[in-house]
């Protein structure tokens, strides 16, 4: 279990302190500088440059993340993760609970800064999402479909790659993978543990 036992936010000086408590005793602590909030604060738009309520609307309900399955926790992860790196980094990461518990441990102790409440969300979601995974998906034989939900790539991505090998031949290597044309070499280098040549 990952617990926050205690944190404090000092807004004159713009400093979180905080200890995280996981199973066994373990506590990590934490104190991070951050930026005053105002700084963060969005720049006041004059009338005519602000959006009407349809289009915000229309942009508020598009997903940013959809290889990310739905259900409770899928927006504290965009948040809270989000803030470092790209959530979907977790889909090709499978774990158990063990192991989901000292990433986020870790995570914390990089900086990572969610309630009690927030990291419990992640947790059980990361777990019921994404448990450990013992077979690698065979890039040289993986439907687009495989690709999508096993790798967590985009449909577009997924469409790309096999495009690809259907055009050059067997992928030998994860650096042939990385050079399909418009996928990010970072998206196939955090999936490289899944991919089998």
């Amino acid at each position: 279990m990952v617990k926050q036992n205690k944190s404090a936010w000092h807004s004159s000086r713009a400093v979180w302190m905080g200890v995280l408590t996981v199973g066994g005793g373990l506590m990590i602590t934490s104190t991070a500088a951050l930026a005053a909030p105002a700084l963060f604060a969005a720049p006041a738009q004059s009338a005519p440059a602000a959006q009407s309520a349809p289009a915000a609307q229309s942009q508020a309900k598009a997903d940013p993340y959809p290889q990310l399955p739905e259900g409770a926790g899928k927006q504290t992860v965009i948040k809270v993760c989000g803030k470092c790196h790209s959530p979907t980094n977790v889909i090709a990461n499978g774990q158990n609970q063990q192991g989901w518990e000292d990433t986020i441990t870790k995570m914390a102790g990089l900086g990572a800064s969610a309630s009690d409440e927030e990291y419990t969300a992640i947790l059980d979601y990361l777990v019921k999402n994404f448990p450990q995974v013992t077979s690698k998906v065979n890039m040289n034989q993986a439907t687009k479909e495989d690709i999508e939900k096993q790798l967590g790539f985009s449909a577009k991505d997924a469409d790309a790659i096999v495009a690809y090998r259907t055009k050059n031949g067997n992928f030998k290597t994860i650096e042939d993978v990385e050079k399909v044309p418009m996928i990010n070499a970072m998206d196939v280098a955090a999936r490289k543990n899944r991919m089998a040549f």
